[in-house]
């Protein structure tokens, strides 16, 4: 008899191996909430869903390229005037939006924009702890490390080439 383990010993190892094979993560089970008394009603028949399982998976290239520009909004820096308790909330709060964003876009992960339930999930059902456990998990999908590595690393073969290449003389 063989019996499989579905966890395993290795918490970190099985994340990479998860991660490379774009392993889908499940989030959290959202409720759906419909404005609409018709689909409200086609819910209460079961007709529609009442409810959606949200998960993660690594980011098309599309994707990523609309997340870093998501990034790119974040306000970082305080106003003069504010004091620094009020330049720190108002950071939070102009952010707040961006970030929801951030995480529905990653995960929609299409290239549409998300679903107006996604956004109203993530702004309703999620607690502060699980946003931000996701947009971590979501920054580390994107692996803008290894793109900066490796940029870096042509930077100094760049450099490189430029030191070792020869000076022609004009007096010749």
């Amino acid at each position: 008899m063989i019996i499989h383990n579905t966890e395993s010993a290795n918490p970190v190892g099985q994340e990479i191996v998860d991660t490379i094979s774009d392993r889908k993560q499940f989030v959290k089970k959202v409720k759906i909430n419909y404005a609409k008394k018709w689909h409200r009603l086609l819910s209460f028949l079961f007709i529609l869903p009442r409810s959606k399982k949200i998960y993660l998976s690594d980011p098309f290239p599309g994707t990523v390229y609309r997340l870093l520009g998501t990034l790119i909004d974040l306000k970082t820096t305080k106003d003069d005037q504010d004091t620094e308790d009020l330049g720190l909330y108002k950071i939070i709060r102009a952010n707040i939006p961006i970030l929801i964003s951030f995480i529905a876009i990653a995960i929609h992960n299409k290239t549409s924009e998300p679903p107006r339930w996604l956004y109203h999930a993530l702004n309703n059902q999620f607690s502060t702890k699980e946003l931000e456990s996701i947009s971590f998990d979501i920054y580390r999908r994107l692996d803008v490390e290894t793109f900066f590595g490796i940029t870096a690393s042509l930077r100094k073969v760049q450099d490189l080439n430029l030191s070792l290449e020869p000076e022609v003389r004009g007096d010749l």
